[in-house]
């Protein structure tokens, strides 16, 4: 990983804690629809999670017919209930924290346009981009990561994508962004099950921390050689 310049962040689940809520939901409407039990719907909503509703029952009901309608009712209920989302109580001190460092802030999410848009009015001039699913030409993976790396001029070295899902860790893997996993939806060993390599942060609080400690290690591998055969003894006289 180079020097990071843009920290690229999941919405729900990791910025705003929707999980729980949304999963409830999503339970509720296979229960109705598909005949799923309750749990096992929760349980399954978790598991697909960071992909569009829509993609995550074509998962769970290949080609059911159900599933666009089904889709629509969800989002439907996630407009309706948008007031009740919002951010952690934590995430203004972790973007001022970013922001001393210069850092960009963008957020990357599966969650329809509209209501990322909607949600990120809390803090209008910290985020610097936001991106939503807009359709299936534009989502969460790589046509977000290739629009921020034309319109921000930042290589994807120099991004950290920050997510809860290991969805988000396999599109951070196939995209090639450095990731960093937030372990709330998922346990670490979970997504260490997904890539033995990820480095995780918890409390999302030492994101800063964390970053500041990259930087660090980075400068210092970048400082020159010493060569350590010079000596600055070598041709005084030392005789008087």
């Amino acid at each position: 990983m180079d020097k990071v310049k843009l920290v690229v962040f999941d919405l729900d689940g990791t910025l705003v804690d929707t999980m729980g809520s949304f999963a409830n939901h999503a339970a509720t409407l296979m229960e109705r629809h598909y005949g799923l039990l309750h749990e096992t719907g929760y349980s399954q909503y978790i598991k697909t999670s960071g992909l569009p509703f829509r993609q995550q029952l074509e998962v769970l009901f290949p080609r059911n017919h159900k599933n666009a309608y089904v889709a629509h009712q969800f989002e439907e209920w996630k407009v309706e209930n948008l007031d009740d989302a919002s951010f952690r109580p934590e995430v203004e001190d972790i973007f001022d924290g970013l922001r001393d460092l210069g850092l960009l802030i963008a957020i990357s999410s599966n969650n329809l346009q509209q209501n990322v848009d909607h949600v990120s009015q809390q803090f209008p001039s910290q985020i610097d981009t936001v991106l939503g699913f807009r359709d299936d030409k534009f989502h969460k993976g790589e046509p977000h990561f290739q629009w921020l790396e034309t319109h921000h001029n930042v290589d994807r070295s120099e991004m950290i994508f920050v997510g809860d899902s290991l969805n988000d860790c396999r599109i951070a893997m196939d995209c090639e962004v450095p990731f960093l996993a937030f372990p709330t939806t998922f346990s670490i060993e979970q997504f260490l099950g997904v890539d033995p390599n990820v480095d995780h942060v918890d409390p999302i609080t030492g994101i800063v921390a964390w970053i500041e400690e990259s930087q660090d290690q980075i400068r210092t591998t970048e400082l020159p050689m010493v060569d350590s055969s010079f000596s600055p003894w070598i041709g005084r006289n030392t005789s008087a």
